[in-house]
């Protein structure tokens, strides 16, 4: 390791000790405690305990215990769980609070926290609850109470987006833990939460008077996200009760035992197979004691996962299946429950019952509650895939299920099975294979080589692949459009009406609209990794952009998309920043004032080398609209564009770079150079500006060359550019240079996860699109710069921004193409 790095790693520690002193104190006292006490490897010694832990027996402990339990723990385990509670909790609550509101928040909540687990377990204790009591007689020791108050008191100095998105995790979390675990420090940790986040209200309500803010403003995309997080709870909770042991003592801890499928134990396995060895070896190689066995584990909670992704979304598939699972796992607990309450050797005691009631019912009600909330809130996901989606999902689920079922009948009735089991023991195992969740029922096992590989391995691949085209199924929409060319002539109208300098290129490919309510006034956007990429600003009357704005983002909303203005002037500051939206600036725009250019004085002296070696070379600059083009002349241009294309390792972009097709829209003009022989030297194409029905101003979009062409032909065609409009309008545009300066104007610990991806790409591209020599090239104008921005609300949406805007640019990259600018985004130098 060089000294370099070394430096730069001290550099680095020394700033995050300064950042964060109070959080990285409690940690180093936490370890210096528990190593002087020699508690870290079993916790703290019974003499000890009775003076710093809580007392949940009938004596409670020493009062200064409410605090001094923070700074112990039971277990190696546990102090570095409680780590990782302090450098979240106490971490936040310092940067966004400070270290002395954080150190109070941390020591206040773990005191109250302690108080109400105490009165919790001597509540149950007097009432005789099987799962308080039993935390009874014993001593608790952990900063989970601190560390969740500090956190949720925190939250109180946060956004409205992040204070809620905060809150909703933290009890979550913490209310998770309690009830799949149900351990003390749990309970404690859910107590702590509470506490800090009604601290955290009171302090922004009646301290810094600034209100909570509403659900009613986003309340769609609350609520989904609320629901979503249920579900993804739920999923979450089965496996942290199957990872944390036998210990788990939760009200729900017994829902790991309908939802996640069990591997059977070392003589379940004997007895299954018979005491055969090469049975019993099998099963442990590619059965169900397997890694294939491990996975179908994990099966349900993707599954639930994924579908709390698409809840989150708005998506009606994920509704649809997650109503189907909740449903299947109440019918088979009940089912569970009935068996057991039914059962001829069973006899029922007063304990049983309270087992019962405290564990069996939570089970059931668990999904049943979850069933009520999604029938509550069904009206909110209505976002539907587009029927090939379905399809294809649909299409393939059937195809692997038959193959799967013939497959596996074949392989047992070859195998001899028949022999050793029934037709009922091959339905069982066939329901083992299709359905990801435990039967309610027990089979034997199968014998043979290829059925036990397709009994181990078969449910795994099946539901991988469907957890994939589901996934895939969520990216997709159903055409929103009912008449797209109705749309199409639409939008040229109200682009007629008015819009910005790059309002024209809604009317390319790719691109869906969105109008308001009366139609005055639309978006064109397009939809990239759940992302909606607006094409610039709104376009249509000036006095409607801000009603566009706010209504598209609703419009978003509806769709579970997340709204994305791109290319677009601070116009939109007004609607956008008070919604909290952040902006990032994307592009430099170049505006020549035309009636004001003479191209006299030094700094003119490359344009006016051009224009007097074009005049030597009897080149004249030639006007048209693309379909009043001498077929000659277009010819050229497709030569010349496809002489462009083929220099390029990766296709021609799009999005904001229009190409030879934009150029045939009967409105666009065509300034060409020709010579007298009639060659093509080079070609730029300007769109349309309009305001209030008139042209106000033109756009640069076009431009090529032939590569023989005469050196200063593009100076050549932007001054003719401004000779020829100088009578008809105030000012053109030279268009942005996409991603050029993407990066600039920003302190390297200032720039933001999206402005690091937007840099990468734009220098990956540079040595082939030369974005920054084009912008260099413009400047040769002396223009006017307006700077283009990119409006976004969430911060956690920018790595899927990030991608949105380069499948924007490049919609058809193959794996190649795409492998080859990876490499290059990540090469230390940009290629020649």
């Amino acid at each position: 390791m060089s000294t370099a790095v070394v430096f730069r790693g001290s550099v680095r520690g020394l700033a995050t000790v300064r950042r964060l002193p109070l959080t990285l104190a409690l940690v180093v006292i936490l370890w210096v405690l528990g190593a002087v006490s020699g508690s870290l490897i079993n916790g703290p010694g019974q003499d000890l305990l009775d003076q710093v832990g809580i007392g949940l027996a009938v004596e409670p402990g020493p009062w200064w215990s409410i605090f001094t339990s923070a700074f112990f723990a039971s277990s190696l385990v546990d102090y570095l769980a409680c780590t990782a509670a302090i450098l979240v909790g106490v971490g936040i609550a310092e940067r966004v609070m400070g270290p002395w509101i954080a150190l109070a928040a941390f020591i206040a909540g773990s005191a109250l926290s302690a108080l109400v687990l105490v009165a919790l377990v001597t509540f149950g204790t007097d009432a005789s609850d099987q799962w308080l009591s039993f935390l009874g007689g014993e001593y608790v020791v952990g900063a989970y109470g601190g560390a969740a108050a500090a956190l949720g008191c925190s939250t109180a100095a946060l956004e409205a987006l992040w204070r809620r998105r905060l809150r909703t995790w933290l009890l979550a979390a913490t209310l998770m833990f309690a009830l799949f675990v149900g351990v003390a420090q749990t309970l404690q940790a859910l107590a702590g939460a509470v506490i800090g986040i009604l601290a955290g209200w009171a302090v922004q309500s009646l301290v810094l008077r600034r209100r909570a803010g509403s659900l009613h403003s986003s309340s769609l995309r609350e609520t989904r996200f609320l629901v979503g997080t249920v579900v993804g709870v739920f999923a979450v909770g089965p496996l942290l009760t199957q990872l944390t042991g036998t210990w788990e003592v939760g009200p729900l801890s017994v829902v790991s035992e309908v939802m996640l499928q069990a591997s059977p134990d070392a003589d379940e396995v004997q007895e299954a197979c018979n005491n055969d060895t090469n049975c019993v070896t099998l099963q442990g190689i590619v059965g169900v004691q397997s890694f294939g066995a491990a996975i179908l584990t994990l099966i349900p909670v993707l599954l639930l996962l994924v579908c709390a992704e698409g809840l989150r979304r708005g998506r009606r598939l994920a509704y649809r299946l997650t109503l189907v699972i909740q449903l299947y796992l109440a019918a088979v607990t009940v089912l569970s429950i009935l068996q057991y309450v039914y059962d001829p050797d069973v006899t029922l005691g007063d304990d049983d019952f309270a087992y019962l009631l405290l564990y069996a019912v939570p089970a059931v009600l668990a999904p049943l509650i979850i069933v009520a909330l999604l029938l509550v809130n069904r009206h909110k996901f209505r976002v539907e895939s587009s029927d090939a989606g379905y399809r294809v999902l649909g299409r393939t689920s059937l195809i692997l299920a038959v193959a799967a079922v013939i497959f596996y009948v074949a392989f047992w009735f070859i195998e001899g099975n028949p022999g050793r089991s029934t037709l009922l023991d091959l339905a069982g195992q066939l329901t083992h294979i299709l359905v990801p969740f435990p039967v309610p029922f027990v089979v034997a096992l199968p014998q043979g080589l290829l059925s036990t590989v397709l009994y181990g391995l078969g449910g795994d691949i099946i539901w991988l692949c469907i957890l994939v085209l589901v996934l895939n199924n969520f990216r997709r929409f159903r055409m929103l459009a009912s008449d797209p060319a109705a749309d199409l002539g639409h939008t040229r109208e109200l682009l007629h009406d008015g819009g910005g300098t790059l309002s024209w290129m809604a009317l390319w490919d790719n691109n869906q609209y969105w109008f308001t309510p009366d139609r005055k006034a639309g978006i064109a956007y397009q939809v990239h990794n759940g992302v909606a990429l607006t094409v610039a600003g709104p376009f249509g009357a000036e006095e409607h952009h801000a009603d566009a704005a706010a209504g598209f983002l609703k419009h978003c909303s509806n769709l579970g998309l997340i709204p994305c203005f791109y290319s677009a002037t601070a116009e939109l500051d007004a609607p956008l920043l008070p919604r909290g939206f952040r902006k990032l600036e994307v592009a430099e725009e170049t505006l020549l004032n035309v009636q004001a250019m003479t191209f006299k004085g030094k700094e003119w002296q490359n344009v006016r080398t051009a224009l007097n070696r074009a005049d030597k070379l009897s080149i004249k600059d030639h006007w048209y609209n693309y379909p009043e083009m001498p077929p000659g002349i277009r010819a050229q241009l497709a030569e010349i564009s496809e002489e462009w294309v083929a220099d390029k390792a990766l296709p021609e972009m799009g999005f904001t770079l229009g190409g030879l097709n934009e150029l045939k829209d009967p409105e666009v003009l065509c300034c060409v150079a020709v010579d007298d022989a009639g060659l093509v030297h080079g070609v730029t194409s300007w769109l349309p500006v309009f305001s209030q029905g008139t042209i106000s101003g033109w756009t640069l979009d076009f431009m090529r060359r032939r590569t023989t062409g005469f050196k200063g032909v593009m100076e050549f065609l932007i001054a003719s550019a401004v000779t020829h409009f100088k009578d008809e309008v105030p000012h053109i545009s030279l268009s942005g240079s996409p991603l050029a300066n993407a990066g600039a104007g920003a302190g390297e610990g200032d720039r933001s996860t999206l402005d690091r991806v937007l840099a990468l790409l734009g220098n990956a591209l540079e040595p082939m699109y030369g974005f920054k020599s084009l912008a260099a090239f413009k400047s040769r104008f002396q223009p006017e710069h307006r700077t283009l921005y990119m409006y976004y609300q969430d911060p956690l949406a920018l790595p899927s921004i990030g991608i949105a805007v380069g499948s924007a640019y490049l919609p058809g990259l193959s794996p190649t193409q795409s492998a080859g600018l990876l490499r290059q985004m990540v090469a230390k130098e940009p290629a020649a």
